[in-house]
C-alpha cells in the first residue's frame, strides 16, 4: 500500500511540476498537487480493490493457519496456495520442496500447463532429482505425451538404474505404445537387476503377464 501511494505521489509531483513551467504560480501548484492526490484516492476507494493491499498478509495468515492445524487445509482455496508459493518461490527459486509442492497442487487444481511449467522449472535447477523427473513422466504419461515421458524415464534409469518405479512404469509406457521389443528388454533388465528378490521377480513376471 506504501509503494503505491509512493508511486501516486510521485507521479502527481510531476506532472504539477511540468505544469508549473507554464508561469503557474506556486499556491496554483500545491493546489493542484493536492486536487489530484485526494482525487485519486477517492477514485481508487470507490473503484479499486481495496483488498489487494492486505492480499499478501492474508494469504500468509492463511498458511500459518494451516500449518498450525492441518484440517483447515480443506477448507483454503487451491489457487491461494498456488499463489503463496510463486510468491515464495521468486524469493527463494532453489527450493525443490517448494516446486514439487506447487506443481502437484496445480496439478489437482487442473492447471496441467502450470504443473509442466514448473516441474521443468524444477528440473532446471535439480536436474537429477528423482522426485521431479519420476512425477514429470507421470504428468507427460498421463496427458498423452508418451515420447516425452519416455524420454524422461530412459534419462532417469541411467541415474537410478536399481529403481523400481522409473523401470515399471517405462515399461507400462512401452507397453501402451506398442513397443513390444523394448519392453521386454526393460523386463528382463529389470529381472536381472533384481534377481536377488524372487519375491519382486514374481510380481514382475504376474504384472506384465510373463507366465
Amino acid at each position: 500500500m506504501l509503494l503505491f501511494f509512493v508511486i501516486i505521489l510521485a507521479l502527481i509531483f510531476f506532472t504539477c511540476f511540468y505544469l508549473k513551467r507554464y508561469e503557474m504560480s506556486f499556491a496554483k501548484f500545491i493546489f493542484l498537487f493536492f486536487f489530484f492526490f485526494i482525487s485519486t484516492g477517492i477514485i481508487y476507494y470507490k473503484k479499486g480493490n481495496l483488498e489487494s493491499f492486505t492480499f499478501e498478509k492474508n494469504l500468509v495468515s492463511n498458511i500459518e493457519n494451516v500449518i498450525k492445524d492441518p484440517e483447515e487445509l480443506q477448507k483454503i482455496d487451491p489457487e491461494l496456495i498456488i499463489l503463496f508459493l510463486e510468491k515464495k518461490l521468486e524469493d527463494n527459486p532453489k527450493d525443490i520442496d517448494g516446486w514439487l509442492i506447487l506443481a502437484r497442487t496445480c496439478v489437482i487444481s487442473g492447471y496441467v500447463q502450470k504443473a509442466d511449467m514448473y516441474y521443468k522449472t524444477a528440473l532446471s535447477y535439480y536436474p537429477q532429482n528423482k522426485n521431479a523427473l519420476l512425477e514429470y513422466s507421470i504428468l507427460k504419461k498421463n496427458t498423452n505425451q508418451t515420447k516425452s515421458a519416455i524420454q524422461l524415464l530412459s534419462f532417469s534409469k541411467k541415474i537410478y538404474p536399481e529403481d523400481k518405479k522409473i523401470r515399471e512404469l517405462l515399461i507400462e509406457i512401452l507397453i501402451i505404445n506398442e513397443k513390444v521389443m523394448a519392453a521386454r528388454k526393460e523386463i528382463n533388465d529389470l529381472i536381472e537387476i533384481k534377481k536377488d528378490d524372487q519375491d519382486y521377480i514374481e510380481y514382475v513376471k504376474e504384472k506384465f503377464k510373463l507366465r
